[in-house]
């Protein structure tokens, strides 16, 4: 697919947009809190910040004449109280209860005297002079509801509407960014779904295209990407198809002139030899042998790295490990080993299994550990059920796995290892038991023990039992 084009934004504009939506819904709120405020000015629910001051100033007249002063004279909002020439307080509607109420009548009348019209940041007295007498009104300078109640509840308007204010900033910050996560979260979907399809090789995807530029660069850039890499695993498939035909080609005509030399040698026993000839013979016999099972081992090989679907059915696995025991006392019978045969708890337990291939995976592994255990010594073989798992383990008595081989044992052709390695070897053994382990959902540990090698094999059991029928004459299960 070629670059990606069409009418697109840059992400610059977008975040520009979200900066716009910003601004226009702030200058919106603050309109709208201007509106209210104005509304309630004009209709009386909010009293202006100069009410009290301009209320007084009209009325002045009057208080300077009334001969009492009553708290209905005065602004709502505002005390008053009414003093001798000598500052004595007379009467008013401070409060006078409590030390601190007179402290503070006696406070006013100090800021009188010093000139002083401010009582605090925002409260202020207002002076009237009258026949002997001095009216002290404070007053606030500050927006103030109208009605008693309100005004009691929230005496500091201004800071209740400065919070109102900041929480519906808040809630449109909020509101604007989850919206505008969602829309980069939408056309960043496309780049997330292309690296899904790519990690998992599903490489015949094609997800158009974004209207943002930023991600249709990086969308242009996976799918370069995903062309060139569905090209290089068809090329690698190519070359591994190619080699597993090669290595089923050589094996099958390795197999014919090699079966011509066995069945000459064995023609040659019939007739009289002597000592040396005999030995000759036997010579040939064994070579050919061991070339024939590494002929086997190629093909198990070139089947293995295709996959091939498991015929799985219901093993009693008591039946499938007599015959693991039974060939493997035909093996260790040349090199006289002994074997430490153990099964713990196992005579009613079922795995679910393809029988031929698994019986191939531990036989594997039972060769490598005759061929690895020195004549006279022993492999001890142990199979338990723990957990609902069948745990086979295999020790035998070598020199054990070196550092390499706990690493990459299990890997294709490793012959990297010498603490275990000699002219036997052919590093495939490990690497197509573990691959039949692992496709029957099970798996393959290699270890060390005191005594030598170990490998642990452990698979999924069932708690029921199941007759199966052994092995035919013929070889089939």
């Amino acid at each position: 697919m070629g670059s990606i084009r069409g009418k697109n934004k840059s992400l610059r504009r977008i975040f520009i947009y979200f900066l716009g939506c910003m601004l226009g819904f702030s200058l919106l709120i603050i309109g709208v809190n201007y509106g209210l405020l104005n509304y309630a000015l004009d209709s009386k629910i909010v009293y202006p910040a100069n009410y009290a001051e301009s209320f007084i100033q009209k009325n002045s007249a009057t208080l300077k004449r009334a001969s009492t002063i009553t708290l209905d004279m005065i602004p709502d909002g505002s005390d008053f109280g009414v003093y001798d020439v000598t500052g004595n307080y007379q009467y008013g509607s401070f409060p006078e209860n409590g030390p601190e109420h007179l402290e503070k009548i006696g406070q006013i009348w100090k800021n009188y005297e010093n000139g002083d019209s401010s009582l605090s940041g925002s409260e202020f007295i207002y002076v009237i002079q009258r026949e002997n007498e001095v009216l002290l009104i404070t007053y606030p300078i500050s927006l103030q509801f109208s009605d008693m109640h309100l005004r009691q509840a929230f005496p500091k308007l201004e800071a209740l509407w400065i919070g109102f204010f900041g929480l519906e900033m808040v809630i449109l910050i909020l509101l604007l960014s989850i919206n505008f996560g969602k829309y980069l979260g939408k056309k960043i979907a496309v780049l997330q779904q292309a690296s899904w399809n790519i990690e998992n090789q599903n490489l015949d995807f094609d997800l158009g295209g974004s209207d943002v530029c930023e991600i249709n660069q990086v969308l242009d850039s996976l799918y370069h990407l995903r062309d060139a890499l569905k090209e290089s695993l068809l090329q690698q498939w190519q070359i591994k198809k190619g080699k597993q035909e090669q290595i089923s080609a050589l094996a099958h005509d390795i197999k014919t002139p090699l079966t011509i030399i066995k069945g000459n040698v064995e023609l040659l026993g019939e007739t009289t030899l002597d000592q040396e000839q005999m030995l000759y013979q036997k010579y040939i016999i064994e070579n050919a042998t061991q070339i024939e099972g590494y002929i086997n081992k190629l093909v198990e090989l070139s089947k293995s790295e295709t996959p091939q679907g498991l015929t799985l059915k219901k093993v009693a696995v008591k039946d499938l490990l007599d015959e693991i025991h039974e060939q493997t006392k035909g093996l260790i019978i040349k090199k006289n080993i002994k074997l430490n045969w153990q099964e713990i708890d196992i005579a009613k337990e079922v795995i679910q299994a393809d029988l031929e291939k698994l019986y191939r995976a531990i036989m594997n592994v039972m060769g490598n550990a005759v061929e690895f255990t020195p004549s006279q010594e022993t492999i001890a073989v142990t199979v338990k059920k723990k957990d609902g798992e069948l745990i086979l383990t295999i020790c035998d008595g070598g020199k054990g796995f070196g550092a390499q081989a706990l690493r990459h044992g299990k890997e294709q052709f490793f012959m990297g290892d010498t603490s275990r390695t000699d002219h036997k070897h052919h590093g495939m053994g490990l690497y197509i038991a573990d691959n039949i382990v692992k496709q029957h959902g099970g798996q393959l540990v290699v270890g060390n023990t005191a005594q030598g090698g170990l490998v642990t094999i452990t698979l999924k059991v069932y708690s029921h039992v199941l007759k199966i029928r052994k092995r035919d004459d013929d070889g089939t299960r």
